[in-house]
């Protein structure tokens, strides 16, 4: 790769890295490009060289983080011998995950707390919204395997649940990402998971609390 062409991606990178900070401590609405010029240690013109607004920016900062847009997406768990088990601990380290992992915690903190849906946002809360269905469909797919093994009763209605417990946590991660970190806050993310599934039908011990590791 020439010189030319890597210094133009190490100025993109700088630029993210920047509107990231930025969108964080001032939200959306109140970030200008000036602002994440001047975090970057680069010229407006600069900005605009990669980006054509504000927006895109804002996009890219999501498209380049190795993580989901809902903080829930959990793997299959049809074929697990104990479905609601390997659902519980999922959810449990996504959620750990989004309240601990210093970048997560601060995309999650944008996404939810900081930032307006507004026509320039429109786009990415619609896609916000898409992977939070997507993120339901797992859940009550997961449901719908523990019900089969009779971990949850037989007639529940698993989409139902599914929405429920997805909007729990949500809920939950909402509230806590305005809030600064607390020794109890992992102990109250499992007291909030185990409720949400006790909710829904749940009748298991789950595995007890562990401090998270980061």
């Amino acid at each position: 790769m020439g010189r030319t062409k890597q210094q133009a991606l190490d100025t993109r990178a700088r630029i993210i890295d920047a509107a990231e900070r930025v969108f964080f401590v001032r939200g959306f609405a109140r970030a200008a490009l000036e602002d994440i010029a001047s975090e970057a240690g680069v010229t407006r013109g600069a900005v605009y060289g990669h980006f054509r607004n504000k927006e895109a920016v804002f996009q890219a900062i999501y498209e380049c983080a190795d993580m989901p847009l809902d903080p829930f997406v959990v793997q299959s768990c049809e074929q697990d011998a104990d479905p609601l088990q390997h659902l519980h601990a999922q959810l449990l380290q996504r959620l750990r995950d989004a309240l601990h992992l210093r970048r997560a915690r601060r995309l999650y903190s944008i996404a939810l707390t900081k930032c307006e849906v507004t026509a320039e946002t429109a786009a990415f809360y619609e896609r916000v919204a898409m992977a939070a269905l997507r993120a339901e469909a797992q859940i009550d797919a997961a449901l719908r395997a523990a019900s089969l093994r009779g971990q949850l009763p037989p007639d529940l209605d698993t989409r139902a649940a599914a929405g429920f417990i997805h909007a729990a946590l949500t809920g939950f991660l909402h509230k806590r990402l305005l809030m600064s970190a607390e020794p109890r806050v992992d102990l109250e993310a499992e007291q909030t998971l185990a409720s949400a599934l006790r909710c829904v039908g749940a009748n298991t011990t789950f595995k007890p609390f562990e401090p998270a590791r980061v």
